[in-house]
């Protein structure tokens, strides 16, 4: 709090009289973020509206990557300084997933695909991709493509249907 009122050039009262406490400025930075993220991800998934399914997963993980690329301290204060269970953070991951949720089923049933598992998949994908993503902001040893292809070829080919064949025993 001291660095953010120093860095915004205000007391740290005024910081507190603004947001109340800590866990106010995390709800409004998260909501922010989260309004950013879904506009971003609109605005990908529209522009490969009616792609084929690859392409529209691909378009959604390169631009959730792309937002964590663009501010990894951001992204490091969000899902690191957020506390276990973080309405702010669980805010997030619903609004993300909802999104997510929304554009499988609308997928599915133009596929005449079964569109019942899209809440629990959205959900699945969001928190791996958030997951992967938090560690690669951590630790960036891999490039933002590679990174991108990995998870796409995870939640589009599943494990044993992955570019490289596994060897289960």
């Amino acid at each position: 709090m001291d660095e953010m009122a120093a860095e915004a050039g205000i007391t740290k009262p005024v910081l507190y009289r603004y947001f109340g406490d800590r866990d106010g400025l995390f709800a409004a930075v998260a909501d922010r973020f989260s309004e950013v993220l879904v506009e971003r991800l609109e605005g990908a998934l529209t522009s490969a509206a009616g792609d084929d399914p690859e392409t529209l997963i691909r378009a959604a993980i390169e631009s959730y990557v792309s937002f964590i690329e663009e501010d990894p301290a951001l992204y490091g204060f969000l899902t690191q300084q957020a506390a276990p269970g973080s309405q702010a953070l669980v805010a997030v991951v619903e609004r993300v997933a909802g999104l997510i949720a929304r554009v499988m089923r609308d997928t599915f049933d133009s596929l005449g695909l079964d569109s019942r598992p899209a809440t629990t998949w959205a959900h699945g994908v969001v928190g791996m991709v958030h997951l992967a993503g938090a560690r690669w902001a951590r630790q960036p040893d891999e490039s933002r493509a590679q990174l991108v292809t990995d998870l796409v070829d995870l939640v589009a080919h599943g494990l044993t249907g992955a570019a490289v064949p596994i060897q289960l025993q």
